[in-house]
């Protein structure tokens, strides 16, 4: 299978995935990064610091996901779950591909393109 982060064209050290849901991202090394020992403690800052946006925003919590199994690369989902979302947990994030998805919306949108020119990620759709 081929890197969906790696494939990005770009010179930054880090790439952001966008999906349908709002201010979900998938966040990782441009570089193939496979072992923790090679794992970047910038990019952790990075997700923190985009995690807090999400609060700004009125995310009721962000989930920090880790599963590396389809793409072994490794990388982190940050999903947020918004204020009045019946799912919490493992569930809503099953649910990301199956149940309607709460649209991006313009000011988080804006917020992305800030936060990722100040980190250094490529952010591309995947």
């Amino acid at each position: 299978m081929a890197n969906i982060f790696t494939a990005v064209q770009t010179q930054e050290p880090f790439v952001a995935l966008t999906r349908n849901r709002n201010g979900y991202i998938m966040i990782a090394a441009h570089e193939e990064k496979v072992s923790y020992a090679d794992f970047s403690l910038d990019l952790m800052v990075a997700a923190k610091a985009w995690a807090a946006i999400l609060e700004q925003h009125g995310a009721a919590r962000v989930y920090w996901i880790m599963l590396s199994e389809e793409t072994p690369h490794l990388h982190m989902h940050l999903f947020p779950r918004w204020e009045g979302e019946g799912l919490k947990g493992i569930a809503l994030f099953e649910a990301r591909n199956t149940t309607p998805q709460p649209a991006w919306t313009p000011a988080l949108e804006e917020a992305l393109a800030a936060w990722a020119k100040e980190w250094k990620v490529a952010v591309a759709s995947a």
